[in-house]
């Protein structure tokens, strides 16, 4: 009897899953993506990797298996190599360091592939440890020359702490927050912030699961400099052609472009179209006591999408009665946030910068979404002679 019967070896298998640059126009790398072939030939997720109940050793014995089947495809290329390891794994490698050699940096070197060649993918999943704790041993993998990617960002437990504690090269953004953001305006702005965050602290973007032309659009206009999903490759178990990759994707970043121009041409004579009508009026204002009086009338009967006008003083104070519109003609009269300050808003102070830099022009503000009117929204801004601040508040039709 063969007493070795169902115990056969796993045979485990890395697939490689392409991420193109934006910039270089090209695929500079693979995720490996870990899988084993069962009984009856086919590749299928690694069990353990679905167990919550498996132990981070247990994991990291698994992953570094497939990490040096992984290094074995990347060989004699320039290739990156991301590889997944969860916060826990990352601790694991810290405490089992020799010196300040880490045993993931032993497998590269006995590969003879160069450290910064591979890319370190720290998972969203919550580990046992707090922050301070994870950030030493990130801090440890970046010294051994180790780029580090904050994966699935926006998904189970993504938190502007680990961010900035461990200040990674590149924010991964989670694929249902991606998908959102097409279905849903509010999910825009979650993008244009990680966008803005990115920015803040020297990071790139890279959006995963992309499946569809307009998801990689949509990748790209929230300021991706990598993609990945299946609408650019498949994970395979070998290399795909990089020129076949390229070949679907660059038309169409080159059809996203030649769409943004025509978009921005537009914006800019929409903006000249509005700044003349208001370069129109006359901007009187009447003060009493702390009240200031203007002709709100004027303004309403401009343009149909002007939605709210009010005026502040040079530190932001509200000094203007809030006029919003109720109808074609007709509006209200709002007193509500008479001496309300104004200057914490991103808005205001872009105003003055743009008014020191030309005080003779009507300004315009990046738009934004107003969760009041549900819309997106721009403002325009100028500055009488008097010193007071005119705030135009206009809502854009869709597509504009």
């Amino acid at each position: 009897m063969n007493m070795m019967a169902g115990t056969k070896e796993k045979q485990y298998v890395p697939l490689l899953q392409p991420i193109f640059s934006v910039e270089e126009q090209t695929v500079i790398g693979y995720e490996s993506l870990g899988r084993v072939r069962d009984e009856k030939g086919s590749l299928v997720v690694v069990p353990e990797f679905m167990d919550p109940q498996v132990t981070p050793l247990r994991m990291t014995v698994i992953d570094r298996k497939l990490l040096g089947l992984s290094l074995d495809k990347i060989k004699d290329s320039n290739d990156q190599l991301f590889v997944n390891m969860s916060p826990d794994q990352v601790i694991l490698e810290y405490e089992e360091s020799k010196g300040n050699s880490l045993p993931i940096a032993e497998i590269v070197k006995e590969s003879g592939i160069p450290l910064n060649q591979i890319v370190v993918e720290i998972t969203e999943k919550s580990g046992s440890y707090g922050t301070d704790v994870l950030a030493a041993g990130v801090e440890l993998l970046r010294e051994q020359g180790f780029s580090i990617v904050l994966d699935d960002v926006g998904s189970e437990s993504s938190n502007l702490e680990r961010l900035g504690a461990i200040k990674p090269d590149i924010i991964k953004i989670d694929l249902n927050l991606l998908k959102k953001s097409i279905e849903q305006r509010e999910y825009q702005s979650i993008l244009e912030y990680l966008k803005q965050i990115s920015l803040s602290i020297g990071s790139q973007l890279l959006f995963e699961g992309i499946e569809s032309e307009e998801e990689l659009y949509q990748a790209v206009s929230s300021g991706a400099t990598y993609l990945q999903g299946y609408f650019l490759g498949k994970p395979l178990e070998y290399k795909e052609d990089k020129q076949t990759i390229r070949d679907v994707v660059v038309p169409h970043l080159h059809l996203y472009h030649e769409a943004k121009r025509i978009e921005v041409a537009k914006e800019i004579e929409f903006e000249k179209q509005i700044k003349s009508k208001l370069m129109s009026l006359p901007l009187k204002t009447i003060t009493l006591g702390n009240r200031v009086i203007i002709d709100p009338q004027s303004f309403f009967k401009l343009d149909p999408m002007i939605q709210r006008v009010y005026v502040t003083d040079w530190q932001g104070t509200q000094v203007s009665p809030y006029y919003e519109r109720t109808n074609d003609s007709g509006f209200i009269e709002n007193m509500a946030f008479l001496q309300k300050n104004w200057s914490y808003m991103p808005f205001f102070y872009k105003h003055v910068k743009q008014v020191f830099r030309d005080n003779g022009n009507w300004q315009v503000s990046d738009p934004y979404w107003d969760k009041t009117l549900k819309k997106k929204v721009i403002v325009f801004s100028h500055v009488n002679e008097m010193g007071y601040s005119f705030f135009v508040d206009l809502v854009l039709e869709d597509g504009k």
